[in-house]
């Protein structure tokens, strides 16, 4: 009776846009300064090397292609612009617009727009949030248990979530963009 109704709600959230896979990832780094809205110069260079891992011509996006590109809105608590700037190569170099819909406490919010989408059935959907709400995200896609916090100085990793019938699957990757990102 499980597996049943776990196919009928499988079909029906692929009936409405459900995508191939959904790539978390947390803006790049940061300056030093707690006042800092932007990407530091490291940021910068991590956000341009993305698109070696993400772009038009990389394999992890090669069976699902990217329809579509998202980041944090700029909030009046949450008003820094990293999640964007990450974003930015990665998006002139598939011709793709930023889309900025939600806060990122809005993980709910987020998770609903992206699987109730037909645009996006079969598709890859990145998405890149403020890593204090990654874990909350992941879970508003489906992922149990809650993945672990994402740690303050992790920048070199995303999480990839498929779908199944059976079951929502996260697994977090290394980047290998840069020197010293972390191997495992």
């Amino acid at each position: 009776m499980k597996a049943a109704l776990a196919l009928i709600l499988f079909a029906a959230l692929t009936a409405c846009g459900q995508p191939a896979q959904v790539i978390l990832l947390r803006h790049a780094e940061k300056p030093a300064s707690a006042e800092a809205v932007d990407l530091s110069p490291r940021g910068r260079e991590r956000a341009q090397a993305l698109v070696s891992l993400l772009g038009r011509h990389a394999l992890l996006t090669s069976n699902a292609p990217i329809a579509a590109l998202y980041a944090t809105r700029v909030t009046r608590d949450n008003h820094g612009h990293r999640t964007g700037e990450t974003l930015e190569p990665l998006a002139k170099d598939l011709d793709l617009p930023i889309l900025k819909p939600f806060g990122s406490g809005d993980y709910k919010g987020m998770a609903a727009k992206v699987m109730e989408n037909p645009a996006y059935r079969g598709e890859t959907v990145i998405i890149c949030w403020t890593h204090h709400d990654l874990p909350q995200l992941a879970a508003a896609f489906g992922v149990k248990p809650l993945p672990p916090a994402w740690k303050e100085s992790v920048y070199d990793r995303l999480w990839r979530i498929t779908f199944s019938p059976s079951q929502t699957q996260l697994v977090s990757l290394p980047q290998h963009l840069r020197a010293g990102d972390s191997n495992h």
